[in-house]
């Protein structure tokens, strides 16, 4: 990868270059396959209560069963069912959290509450801490009249696994995310060279490319955001991700999901984008457009392949916003935030963190177990393992912004994560 830097560093992108490069191009590539899981059944009816309780019936219906798989809970009853137990009896109930407060001396009082009644918990320090709104979580404990003195704070979290999933043959994905086109902050020569790269022989086993979110900058995002674009069309925004694509290899297959700066609705479940924005591409065999989040099986072929979660993660700023450990750390080393959000199986726990268009069943509740969970929103870059899945930040292609200055955050651009799906070993390129 070096000697392919110093080779192109000053070269710019041109069409004859690379129709020579992909010529070059070693002949034996494997075969890509690209499943596109559970797809949000997205509806454009107007939302109201009906809807929400819907969905958050799911939700705890979905990670209830989820946590009484846990041994801990193997014998949580419903809250109704506490009042019939005496006081410093065991007891175990899962429920969702209504509201939490600190008592004087520390500790945290939690209301939490199922389909049959509510009830309050009293948490340590640190425990309480960490609970947030709206998720749900179990509770063991002992009895004390009208409260659950807390014992353990049981979260549905990621089971141990038994190994570490591959595929038979060999081949590689390559993650990254936030591209930002349109801004005057995106590193335009290094998105080139990336692209070069891809039709060189060095990445002749690269398979799959997997995007999650902000493609382009948009326009209209935040105040004042005119000053600082090189292209205030967002359609054309667009179109120069479809100059882009199309220098890509035939065979590699691109997955894109849209972000918070992308042309569809900001509220979760997000459509994926269309022909309207992509007339160009949307139609390729080896661009997939797929919503946020999305779940993406690749590389099934004489394999179970290799199970991906996208999600762009705009949650991710409320949510780190409530934990003062996730505060310290979790924007230079956004992998925090993801993990924390696979013990409790859900991508955006707390009302609010996101914007919601409520379904009848939560998709942002994480019921499979991934291989792989990509993520960027951060701009900032991780490449970590938690319970045998792969967490990557994925970095961006843009900058720092006059935003980020003003907020002190430092982005980490122009990284590409590869997998190889056959050993699940990672490697990070820097463009």
């Amino acid at each position: 990868t070096e000697e392919f830097e110093e080779e192109n560093r000053s070269s710019k992108f041109d069409e004859n270059r690379t129709v020579r490069i992909r010529d070059n191009r070693r002949q034996e590539r494997v075969n890509t396959k690209v499943e596109v899981l559970d797809k949000a059944d997205i509806s454009k009816d107007e939302k109201d209560v009906p809807e929400f309780l819907n969905n958050y019936n799911d939700r705890y219906e979905q990670i209830k069963n989820l946590l009484l798989r846990r041994m801990e809970m193997k014998s949580a009853v419903s809250i109704q069912r506490l009042s019939r137990r005496d006081e410093g009896e065991d007891a175990a109930v899962v429920g969702i959290v209504n509201d939490k407060y600190s008592t004087s001396s520390g500790k945290w009082i939690i209301e939490i509450e199922d389909k049959t009644d509510t009830f309050k918990v009293l948490a340590n320090q640190r425990e309480g801490e960490r609970i947030v709104p709206d998720e749900v979580l179990g509770v063991r404990g002992s009895l004390g009249g009208d409260i659950i003195y807390a014992d353990h704070i049981v979260r549905p979290d990621l089971p141990i696994p038994d190994g570490v999933n591959t595929t038979n043959q060999k081949v590689k994905a390559a993650y990254i995310s936030d591209l930002h086109l349109g801004s005057e902050d995106t590193l335009y020569d290094r998105f080139d060279r990336f692209a070069k790269w891809l039709n060189s022989d060095q990445a002749s086993d690269v398979g799959y490319l997997v995007m999650p979110g902000d493609v382009v900058e948009g326009v209209g995002v935040y105040p004042g955001q005119q000053d600082e674009l090189k292209v205030n069309d967002i359609y054309k925004q667009y179109k120069m991700f479809e100059d882009w694509a199309e220098k890509l290899p035939e065979d590699l297959q691109v997955i894109v999901s849209p972000g918070n700066h992308d042309i569809v609705r900001l509220a979760e479940p997000q459509p994926a984008l269309g022909k309207d924005v992509f007339p160009r591409i949307s139609d390729f065999n080896n661009v997939h457009l797929v919503q946020n989040p999305q779940y993406v099986r690749l590389h099934g072929i004489r394999s179970k392949g290799i199970l991906n979660l996208m999600y762009h993660g705009y949650s991710f700023d409320d949510h780190v916003d409530q934990i003062q450990d996730l505060r310290e750390k979790a924007y230079d080393e956004p992998h925090h935030v993801m993990i924390d959000l696979l013990k409790r199986r859900h991508m955006a726990p707390t009302f609010g963190s996101n914007l919601l268009a409520p379904e009848d069943k939560d998709y942002l509740v994480m019921d499979k177990e991934p291989d792989i969970m990509a993520s960027g929103h951060f701009h900032s870059h991780a490449n970590e393992s938690y319970k045998g899945v792969n967490v990557i930040a994925c970095s961006s292609f843009q900058s720092q912004t006059d935003f980020q200055k003003r907020v002190g955050h430092e982005p980490d651009p122009g990284k590409v994560t590869l997998v190889d799906f056959k050993t699940r070993n990672t490697k990070v390129l820097q463009f």
